[in-house]
């Protein structure tokens, strides 16, 4: 089952970034984080509270949240989902891993989350994919998995960077995965980004598949254009 793990964002830029903040870019950049969380969703879907999303085994609902909007029980929920999916890959690669850092970097201010909760596990499976319902470990009052992103101005270009996505190992094969790409292509269309950018290591193969079979494409950005040999990728698609 693939895994759906974005590595986050380079630490060092400079390479890759050329900047250039025009009024426009930033204007649709600043007018998107001047929204509220309820406001984000009922511009993107009509709704202030959350979105439905039905797999084949299961039902979820996903709702937005500020950082400043969490508890500190979902705070420490989120971190451990992405340090036990990702803390690995990240001392295997260049960057090494930092918990303090990547934790700041997870509930900083400019950062929107979508929580995903467990809503309904069906008898059966929809699709025929399983046999038999997986067992699903999680409460409803529990997140089993999360995107993590940002509005940004990137080379140029208002962008929605993703940060993360991360899925509990339970959940994973259902198809979640895609469904919450498409609620960042939502939101992403919805308020005037020009593209949805995240970074994946290149050796986490699941992920890279993951996210190419998604329609994501190498960057402009990506160092691998401009002859650096790096071990992740930049990789982005339209909304």
């Amino acid at each position: 089952m693939p895994l759906v793990e974005s590595g986050g964002r380079p630490s060092d830029r400079r390479a890759v970034r050329r900047a250039g903040y025009t009024g426009d870019f930033r204007m649709a950049v600043v007018s998107a984080k001047q929204l509220s969380s309820d406001e984000l969703m009922r511009r993107s879907f009509g709704t202030d509270s959350h979105v439905t999303l039905d797999c084949c085994c299961c039902s979820f609902i996903v709702k937005c949240f500020c950082p400043s909007e969490l508890t500190a029980n979902h705070k420490a929920r989120l971190f451990s989902i992405l340090e036990k999916n990702m803390k690995e890959f990240y001392m295997n690669s260049s960057w090494g891993w930092n918990g303090s850092a990547k934790f700041e970097e997870l509930f900083a201010t400019d950062s929107r989350l979508l929580l995903c909760f467990l809503t309904n596990l069906k008898t059966c499976c929809d699709s025929g994919l399983h046999d038999v319902t997986p067992p699903l470990p999680t409460s409803p009052d529990e997140p089993c998995a999360f995107v993590h992103f940002r509005f940004e101005v990137d080379t140029q270009r208002p962008v929605l960077y993703c940060y993360e996505i991360q899925l509990l190992e339970e959940v994973r094969g259902l198809k979640l995965g895609q469904k919450l790409l498409h609620i960042l292509y939502k939101v992403a269309a919805i308020n005037q980004m020009t593209r949805v950018i995240l970074t994946v290591f290149r050796f986490n193969y699941p992920a890279y598949t993951f996210f190419t079979k998604n329609g994501f494409k190498t960057d402009t950005s990506d160092p691998s254009r401009y002859g650096q040999s790096v071990d992740y990728a930049i990789l982005s698609r339209l909304p």
